[in-house]
């Protein structure tokens, strides 16, 4: 059983490898069936067990960039270390929860085996990446970010598709490679239709990928990456120098005025009342005559936020959108005076968590809706505002507190699938990178990359290439949702199968 865990380890750790930026993608479509043979092995506590060994292997890969090498910047190394395995440890009950209901309800079902495992694992991370403020990691299909022509399908069929075929290959080969001798046309069948199912996936998207046509008419987007100093941004003595790096930035020459520009998350080194523009952003709008979209930490009476502003080229403040879904540990506390008494307070863990649905910003663009920081890697939140109208999606973060780690390539990332899902331009604006741009087809229009100060100027189209939104964007998350009825379908007949056995 020891080796089992350790090995289970391994193939957890392996499939997190397959996420940018190292990413050899195809390791995804079989560093798993080695799984599926621990989990043939033994009991439903086995499996269990078996489950949490290998989602400890991914989170633990996948949380050193997003948790551990924050609070190491921060120079609390050790507060890091309880942090990384307390959240790893949490993360994986999701695997460790597959794992014990795939041998319940999966094993025993003959040619459907490998297909009850992918419906029962996508269930699990599509009922999960609901309620938990967990970022999203383990939806395998981040696994194939280097694959445009797969990634297309996610705008009819969402994000878990891709997971669930990639599950449902992964059991198939364990099933052929744990009976060499029962190559039954059961077998055979099971891999021609998983074949089938990449074949057609990845020609949808090569037809998609052939109907993106020219741009149009585009109006002018100014990115600013300021690369600043994190341990500067909360002491006076550096205020005016952080000030005077935007007037640097947008001083510099430019082709043809703005329509928008993008200002990193809390890029105010100071806090803001709620109603109010900032007045550096302020000046810059009536300057340029542009719109700008602002960090700030905003205040109203005593509650905190995240926000970010927009500001007319009047100057005046046109809209707020405050941070949804808040960092544990970071932004708030999840553990109460248990966290203050490991030390793992921090200036930003008062914040108040903003409504679930705000008003969109009205751009030249079109409806826009806004998010911060690691909030493009929840497919909820994007697909809620594209349904509502929002037709670009604006990210701002502080992506600082990771460089050097994997983290600003995977956070980048993660937003070329929201503008897939929801067929919408998305906007990247980061204090330290990676900055960009990306089209409705995950196309990276221009990018600014890690640790550099500059400003990204990008033409953006002001047409809409999607103007009835995406399939899964008008529907919603009706894959997940089946294979949530399709488990429930199961555990039913498991519950029947007992009773009778039982009688």
């Amino acid at each position: 059983m020891a080796v089992d865990l350790i090995l289970a380890f391994v193939c957890g750790a392996l499939m997190c490898l397959t996420l940018a930026p190292p990413g050899p993608c195809w390791l995804a479509w079989f560093s798993l069936a080695p799984l599926f043979r621990f989990w043939r092995r033994g009991n439903w506590r086995q499996a269990m067990l078996i489950g949490l060994a290998a989602g400890l292997g991914y989170q633990s890969v996948f949380l050193y960039s997003w948790v551990y090498a924050a609070y190491r910047l921060a120079s609390m190394p050790m507060v890091g270390l309880l942090v990384w395995g307390a959240s790893g440890l949490f993360l994986a009950l999701n695997w460790a929860i597959i794992g014990a209901l795939g041998r319940l309800l999966a094993e025993g079902r003959g040619a459907l085996r490998p297909w009850a495992w992918a419906a029962l694992w996508t269930a699990v991370t599509f009922f999960s990446e609901r309620w938990t403020p967990r970022p999203c990691a383990d939806i395998l299909g981040y696994t194939q970010w280097r694959y445009l022509p797969l990634l297309q399908a996610s705008s009819l069929v969402g994000p878990h598709f891709l997971g669930f075929l990639i599950v449902a290959a992964n059991a198939i080969l364990e099933d052929i490679w744990a009976r060499p001798t029962a190559r039954t046309p059961q077998a055979a069948a099971n891999l021609a239709a998983a074949l089938a199912l990449l074949a057609g996936t990845w020609a949808y998207g090569i037809f998609a990928l052939a109907r993106r046509g020219s741009p149009g008419p585009a109006a002018r987007v100014e990115i600013l990456q300021t690369a600043v100093d994190q341990r500067h941004k909360s002491e006076v003595r550096y205020r005016n120098d952080i000030l005077f790096g935007f007037d640097e930035l947008l001083s510099r020459p430019r082709a043809a005025p703005p329509a928008l520009v993008i200002w990193p998350e809390t890029c105010i080194p100071y806090e803001v009342r709620v109603d109010w523009a900032p007045e550096k952003a302020s000046a810059w709008s009536r300057r340029l005559g542009a719109f700008q979209i602002v960090g700030a930490a905003t205040r109203e009476d005593r509650v905190l936020r995240n926000s970010a502003l927009l500001v007319s080229p009047s100057g005046e403040l046109a809209g707020a959108y405050h941070k949804r879904v808040l960092v544990p540990f970071w932004e708030f506390e999840p553990l109460g005076s248990l966290s203050r008494f490991i030390g793992s307070r921090d200036p930003l863990s008062e914040l108040t968590a903003g409504a679930p649905a705000q008003p969109l910003f009205e751009l030249p663009f079109g409806r826009a809706a806004a998010s911060i920081c690691y909030e493009t890697t929840f497919p909820r939140l994007a697909r809620a505002d594209a349904a509502r109208g929002a037709r670009l999606l604006v990210n701002i973060t502080n992506d600082v507190w990771f460089k050097g780690s994997w983290e600003p390539h995977q956070h980048f990332w993660a937003s070329a699938f929201r503008a897939i899902e929801n067929r919408m331009t998305v906007l990247i604006c980061t204090n330290c990178g990676i900055s960009g741009a990306i089209d409705p087809w995950g196309v990276v229009l221009a990018r600014q990359d890690t640790l550099a100060r500059g400003r990204l100027d990008v033409a953006v189209p002001l047409g809409d290439a999607f103007p009835q939104g995406s399939f899964y964007a008008r529907h919603g998350d009706w894959f997940g949702t089946l294979c949530l009825l399709a488990s429930g379908m199961l555990a039913a007949l498991a519950f029947q199968k007992k009773r009778r056995t039982n009688s």
